[in-house]
């Protein structure tokens, strides 16, 4: 008979080899998990102080990437006699000593070119190296989520070469890339690579991290986002305000959509400084970041389609980051999510209400993106319950009201930072060049912030 033996899963003959002890197998994956992790870690604590949009989006998909890895690898290290891998007790010293020169990075240059040219080429080489290792029948569960990995694995990477290769514009800049990455193998070796099976070279060069890392999360934007610092933004009234038209009211959200990347600006903060939470807590926390910056994509894709200079047109100010993350503190800023996620759920004010005026205004496009938003933020109301209301065990009703209260205070916080851009109505002008017609609200002096918090009660 010719029917494939073993589920098709190998041949005999290829079942017959030798493959990884449970005890090597577990011993790799410990370090994985642990790599991951600090790759999640480091994806939080650039997302704010890196400009690049393009790098902001990059960062949040991947470091919601790592967390699912850890994920994956702990759940199958669990299976194996063995515990789930701490993630707060380091398994190789010399593998944090990597990290904290990663850390060291200083521009957009040198974090793209360790993260994505140092860094993930050989967590992507080890996978492949532990895929081929094991064996195919006895450890078909571990090879099952390795090749998982290896396909987001093999995604990052390009993604980086393409990034890096925009990025080297100068043969000083390549030249510099190439001597940053050199450093960065070295202290990488040094550990033993990934799966901790490299020799390690007889001297390193100098370290550049010679103190305690300090994280910065002060949210900054390229020269691109010409508006950056105007933080006027009507689309925040225009999307809810009665006898606006619907056509006026879905550019309105659309624009909110775009501006969505201070969320994920935002939740950095609030997820690298969360102390003593199991792991699911960020692995749930990763995926809502990556969605709010999947959100801003929607807002961008849309006016891409329209051909609008949105970078350039909308004021996509970091407002929001900047008054959690300046001027509360980690469940203070939390609390303020969290209402402004639960004032998106009754069906007059929030989401369902969002997605019908896209509807009603037939618009496809924006009907999509409204259609997945709103049932993105369900699921993060579920989140912010779970991992405040439950995890912290507070009452809706006490964080709901800490959250507006916080929300409130800090409008005025902006002030301090408005001489940096000119604080000007910019939507009429706007309106008229991508409607063709006058807007509903040519005035507007109403507050800076996002006022939708207000209806959480």
């Amino acid at each position: 008979m010719s029917i494939p033996a073993l589920a098709g899963v190998c041949t005999y003959a290829e079942a017959a080899q030798p493959g990884y002890t449970v005890e090597e197998n577990v011993k790799r994956l410990v370090r994985y998990a642990w790599i991951q992790k600090r790759a999640m870690e480091t994806g939080l604590y650039w997302l704010n102080p890196t400009p690049e949009w393009e790098v902001k989006e990059a960062l949040s998909l991947h470091l919601y990437q790592d967390a699912e890895h850890a994920k994956l690898i702990r759940a199958r290290v669990s299976e194996m006699r063995n515990p789930p891998p701490r993630m707060d007790v380091s398994p190789d010293p010399a593998l944090d000593r990597f990290f904290d020169e990663l850390l060291a990075s200083q521009d957009t240059l040198e974090k793209v070119a360790g993260l994505y040219g140092v860094l993930r080429p050989a967590l992507l080489d080890a996978y492949r190296a532990h895929y081929d290792g094991s064996n195919p029948l006895v450890d078909f569960p571990t090879r099952r989520i390795v090749r998982f990995m290896i396909v987001e694995a093999e995604d990052a990477v390009q993604w980086g070469e393409q990034a890096l290769a925009a990025l080297t514009e100068s043969d000083a800049e390549r030249e510099r890339v190439e001597t940053w990455m050199a450093h960065l193998r070295a202290y990488l070796d040094a550990a033993g690579g990934v799966a901790g099976d490299v020799q390690a070279p007889e001297q390193l060069p100098a370290p550049r991290a010679t103190g305690d890392f300090v994280p910065d999360f002060f949210p900054q934007r390229d020269d691109r986002f010409t508006g950056r610092w105007n933080f006027v933004f009507p689309p925040h009234e225009v999307a809810r305000t009665e006898g606006v038209p619907v056509e006026e009211k879905t550019l309105a959200l659309m624009c909110k959509r775009t501006l969505e990347m201070d969320v994920p600006e935002a939740m950095a903060r609030m997820i690298a400084e969360a102390e003593g939470m199991p792991w699911e807590y960020y692995v749930d926390m990763a995926r809502q970041l990556w969605d709010e910056a999947r959100h801003a994509m929607m807002g961008s894709v849309y006016f891409e389609a329209l051909g609008v200079d949105w970078k350039h047109e909308i004021p996509l100010h970091p407002g929001f980051a900047l008054r959690l993350n300046q001027h509360m503190d980690a469940l203070d800023a939390h609390a303020v999510l969290y209402t402004i996620e639960q004032s998106l759920m009754p069906a007059k004010t929030g989401k369902r209400y969002e997605w019908e005026t896209a509807v009603d205004a037939h618009d496809p496009l924006a009907t999509l993106f409204q259609d997945y938003d709103w049932a993105d933020e369900v699921l993060h109301a579920q989140v912010g319950r779970r991992w405040l209301l439950d995890a912290h065990k507070l009452s809706r009703e006490a964080v709901v009201k800490l959250g507006q209260q916080r929300a409130t205070e800090s409008e005025a916080d902006l002030a301090q930072y408005a001489d940096r851009g000119a604080q000007v109505n910019w939507w009429p002008d706007f309106v008229r060049r991508v409607l063709g017609r006058e807007s509903a609200m040519q005035d507007y002096a109403l507050g800076t912030a996002d006022p939708v918090y207000r209806a959480a009660e």
